[in-house]
């Protein structure tokens, strides 16, 4: 039996007192591993694998999160290492109280061994001497220091046994040189000469070696039994949350926000259920990764320090968010109050007593309500917390399933929904400015009205709802406008197309209103790049909401642009040359300062070109102390911008004294709202001193390239990148076959004497005669008529060219009446079949289906209209001289196959046929009876010139018969159906240029069936686009 010694007996001590220590750490490591998976599922958190252990390893071992602050870096970077490798020299004590010379097995033979655990164990002391030294020093009692609200006690007690188990370590080594010697010069360089003051005694390092022991296994009883001491516990979990993080990259999660999620599900518009989950409103609705977030938080408050709302009075800190959220759910955790639930039980209970937000609950909604989106507490955080995330998904449940959200968000939802636009103006009011900049010659292309494709345009300018409807705003979207028709970009607006990109609406917590504005926008958009590829549908957006939201939110709902900046790409144009600033003097220059805005800088890291640019104006930059990642916010985000501000000191008041302490004669911006809140800051806190302007940087480098006050000449239109442009496939346009089974479109005729005519066809040249239902529009801007309704075409607009060939005009006599349509008679029209002949006017904006067009825009809920009923007159009239080939009476009739006729002077001749009626082209609407003598709608009636000598017409009244269908016979060139013209009109002479002569059709013509046969109806319901599309579809 071995001899009981002093080294044995601390040996088994060590032992014993250690076992109980790590049963309960191991009891407490388990429960908080329930505590985390009793989280709702979190997708998308484990790919990229690989990517993301690269990531964990970089964060932790080059400490970059904390490299803002050096010197902290450094000495928290000792206290870690210290801390897990100075792990594998702690458990050397269990060895080292039975045996004091003993260690490692071979470790302790080598000198490089002794020499990391000597550079480890002093910058464990000194790190955490000096850490401890910050806390000290800047309190926590006072509001503003980051440990106000921390848990003092658990900080001074970690950062205590962490010295002392530097400490032991040092300790530890001195005795065993001082007892055993063999000290090395160059691995034992400091404890060497601390061996110098201890005794040579084996008990002695025993002794150290279980003090070392001891002190951790305290640590370890007291951690075990607080599971919300986060700057303990974030020693393990703060790897987990760094591997689990949003971004596989290490990039923070800011952009976007996380899409609403009920478990695994993504919600939209289209996947929601009537019990779908809606947000996070009690805690079994938190998902594993936010309690893991809650778990890990270190109680740092670096995130507190930079909150525009914390220092400003409101109640909002993102660190007291967080671990308010942790403590709620450790202490209502079941699993965690009774241990014998493990096998069972891994929910929560008393779900009531467990809402998150409310006046008696957890979070209270002045702090829910106060954040502005900044994105500053999770750009600081350095274990990756995603405080932006929580705070939107339980704004989702507010709005969503409670319906409890602060009032005046109630306008802007209503705004947004039914106007478009968060200020609920007028969607008109979005073209005002575009009006005053050409009146002043400013060239503005506007899409779908000068331009009807992406082909021979870069850019689209996003002017964005501030930039259309805020006086401010619009003189920023007035600058950028200018400088790229100086510059020459080829660029267009989409004016009254645009609506709300819905950012508003997503960070106040309303998805759905969200997601259905964005997919409006997406569908318009894709729209306006139709055959452009991904790469090159380019957006410049004044707006770095907008430029967030195009960018990161947009990509979820298949919304894929290339989006820039104003200040970007204005950038581009300065340093290629498209853009010149005149040199200032040194006395002209004036120091200027430079606001970031947050979802420019921060969430989207654009801070050079705005800087780069004031620059190139010759201005002097003066940057404000908290600039660029830690800029402070203006007050506008997260749809501040529409709410009231009464808690606390106003967040732009906060950053606009800030601007005017740096003495600034200017302050910069790049955003529309920061524009608003800053002029607002600055009118508050600058009365009694010269109040510094606040302009967009766009306007200050429009400014500056000013010639005596005026632009210089624009430079011409050039693309800066090659185009790539997809080959659209043209649809071959139909021919006119032989027999069908339904009528086929006519060829497109003449204009009627109503509308005014363009250039005749020059002597020699044959007019060319459009196929059916192919007539082009004749109004620029209007959309192009498709398969025209079978024996009918669209009329020119005045001084438009005529469809199919130009012919004279007719002549009107003085005192002649115009045509007019008549009641139903002799001869009256059968329901649904094709009128020969008949020019019907185009609904404006109306797209007649059918034919392949120009991508224009189509007003919404354009229908086709009720097919006119039997005995209606039909308006507009026949064109004279026009070949109007023989009405069908029923759909089985088969038209002639007519040539294509020359023209030829108009003639009247006896009409032999009755014209029925025509249906109304898409987007129009049928009147009911004209009744005589009554302008015909929608038929445009410019003057026509006078004949020099008008003959009397040669075409008699027809005589009254009843309305039957009758068997046509050919109608010659030139025939016109009663009630289409004026009785007594005279017919025009041709002009002096022999036109060419048509040849009658020879088609033999169809023979309607006896009387009896049922005209056929059309159901009001139904689309005649359908079977037009089909017409044009067959070969």
């Amino acid at each position: 039996m071995p001899a009981v010694t002093p080294t044995l007996i601390m040996g088994v001590l060590g032992i014993v007192l250690s076992a109980p220590a790590w049963v309960l750490f191991i009891r407490a490591a388990r429960r908080l591993y329930l505590f985390i998976a009793a989280g709702q599922p979190a997708p998308g958190r484990t790919n990229r694998p690989v990517r993301r252990g690269v990531q964990v390893l970089k964060e932790v071992f080059f400490h970059t999160e904390l490299m803002r602050r050096p010197a902290i870096a450094v000495a928290h970077w000792f206290v870690m290492v210290g801390f897990l490798i100075g792990s594998l020299v702690w458990f050397e004590a269990y060895i080292q109280t039975f045996n004091p010379a003993g260690g490692w097995p071979l470790l302790s033979q080598w000198s490089l061994y002794h020499f990391a655990e000597e550079v480890l164990a002093i910058g464990t002391v000194l790190g955490i001497g000096f850490l401890f030294a910050i806390r000290l020093s800047t309190g926590m009692r006072e509001r503003l220091s980051r440990f106000y609200g921390s848990n003092a006690l658990s900080a001074f007690f970690v950062e205590g046994v962490i010295f002392l188990e530097g400490a032991g370590m040092l300790l530890v080594k001195a005795g065993k040189i001082a007892t055993y010697g063999h000290a090395s010069p160059w691995a034992d360089f400091l404890t060497q000469y601390l061996a110098r003051f201890l005794p040579a005694s084996p008990i002695m390092v025993s002794a150290f070696a279980l003090f070392k022991l001891l002190v951790g296994m305290v640590w370890l009883v007291v951690v075990a039994r607080n599971l919300t001491w986060g700057v303990a516990w974030h020693r393990f979990l703060a790897f987990f949350n760094i591997f689990f993080q949003r971004n596989p990259d290490g990039a923070p999660a800011l952009g976007k926000v996380l899409p609403l999620y009920d478990g695994t599900t993504e919600l939209t518009i289209d996947t929601i259920e009537e019990d779908s989950s809606l947000g996070i409103g009690h805690l079994q609705d938190a998902s594993w990764k936010m309690l893991l977030d809650a778990a890990t938080c270190t109680e740092c408050g670096r995130c507190q320090t930079q909150c525009p709302s914390w220092n400003t009075g409101k109640p909002l800190s993102p660190k007291l968010f967080v671990t308010d959220i942790r403590d709620a759910a450790v202490a209502n955790a079941s699993y965690l109050q009774d241990p014998d639930t493990f096998a069972t039980d891994t929910t929560y209970s008393d779900v009531d007593l467990l809402k998150l937000v409310g006046e008696s609950n957890v979070i209270h909604p002045d702090v829910l309500w106060s954040c502005t989106n900044c994105g500053a507490c999770v750009e600081q955080c350095p274990v990756d917390i995603e405080h932006i995330d929580h705070v939107v998904n339980m704004r989702r449940f507010q709005v969503l399933a409670e319906s409890n959200f602060p009032s005046e968000l109630v306008g802007m939802f209503k705004n947004l929904e039914v106007k478009g636009n968060p200020w609920g103006r007028n969607n008109a009011e979005r073209a005002s400015w575009i009006t005053e900049a050409r009146r002043d010659g400013i060239e503005v292309p506007v899409f779908g009205e000068d331009a009807k494709s992406f082909d021979d345009i870069e850019y689209l300018f996003w002017v964005g709802c501030a930039g259309a409807f805020d006086d401010d705003g619009k003189r920023t979207t007035r600058a950028v406008v200018e400088l790229l028709h100086t510059a020459g970009v080829k660029f267009a607006v989409l004016s009254k197309a645009e609506r709300c990109t819905g950012d508003p609406a997503r960070r106040a917590g309303n998805e759905f209103l969200f997601q259905q504005l964005a997919l409006e926008n997406i569908d318009t958009l894709n729209g306006v790049f139709s055959g452009v590829p991904k790469g090159q549908r380019k957006i410049i957006t004044t707006c770095p909401h907008c430029f967030n939201t195009f960018r990161n939110e947009y990509p979820d709902f298949d919304g894929y642009f290339d989006v820039f900046h104003h200040t970007q790409l204005l950038n581009r144009l300065v340093r290629d040359k498209l853009l010149t600033p005149i040199p200032r003097g040194p006395k002209d220059r004036k120091p200027i300062t430079y606001h970031d805005p947050c979802f420019l800088g921060r969430h989207n890291k654009v801070f050079d070109p705005p800087r780069e640019l004031l620059g190139a104006t010759g201005a002097d930059l003066v940057e404000m102390p908290r600039n660029r990642n830690e800029g402070f916010c203006c007050g506008a985000g997260g749809a501040r911008m529409f709410m009231e501000e009464n808690l606390g000191r106003r967040i732009n008041e906060n950053r606009a004294a800030e601007a005017v302490a740096t003495g600034a004669a200017e302050i910069a911006v790049g955003c529309p709202f920061c524009n608003t809140m800053m002029v607002s800051g600055v009118k508050a806190v600058a009365d009694a001193t010269p109040a510094p302007a606040v302009r967009d940087v766009a306007q200050m480098l429009r400014d500056s390239v000013l010639v005596d006050g005026h632009l210089p000449d624009p430079r011409p239109k050039q693309f800066l990148q090659p185009p790539i442009r997809e080959k659209r496939e043209e649809k071959p346009e139909p021919k006119p076959e032989g027999k069908s089974a339904k009528p086929q479109a006519s060829p497109a005729k003449p204009a009627s004497p109503t509308t005014a005519v363009g250039k005749a066809p020059q002597p020699g040249v044959s007019p060319i005669v459009a196929p059916p239902g192919a007539a082009k529009p004749a109004v620029p801007g209007a959309a192009a008529p498709g398969a025209a309704i079978p024996g009918s075409t669209v009329p020119p607009a005045p001084g438009a060219a005529i469809p199919g060939g130009a012919m004279p005009p007719a002549a009107t006599p003085p005192g002649a009446t115009p045509p007019t349509a008549r009641p139903a008679a002799p001869g009256a029209a059968i329901p649904g079949a094709a009128v020969p002949g008949v020019a019907k006017p185009a609904a404006p904006g109306a797209a007649i289906p059918g034919a392949v067009i120009p991508p224009a825009a189509t007003p919404p809920g354009a229908r086709l209209a009720t097919p006119t009923p039997p005995g209606t007159a039909v308006p507009g009239a026949a064109a004279p001289g026009s070949v109007a080939p023989p009405a069908a009476a029923t759909p089985k009739a088969t038209p002639p196959k007519a040539a294509l006729p020359k023209a030829q002077p108009p003639v009247a001749r006896p009409p032999t046929a009755t014209a029925p009626a025509v249906p109304a082209a898409p987007g129009g609407s049928v009147p009911k009876t004209v009744a005589p003598g009554a302008a015909i709608p929608g038929t445009a009636r410019p003057p026509v010139a006078k004949p020099p000598a008008p003959t009397p017409p040669t075409a008699k009244p027809p005589a009254a018969a009843p309305p039957v269908a009758k068997p046509p016979t050919a109608t010659p060139p030139g025939a016109m159906p009663p009630g289409s013209r004026p009785a007594a009109s005279p017919v025009a002479k041709p002009p002096a240029a022999k036109p060419p002569v048509a040849q009658p059709p020879v088609a033999k013509p169809p023979v309607a069936k006896p009387p009896m046969a049922k005209p056929p109806t059309i159901p009001p319901s139904k689309d005649i686009s359908q079977d037009t599309d089909k017409d044009q579809e067959q070969p």
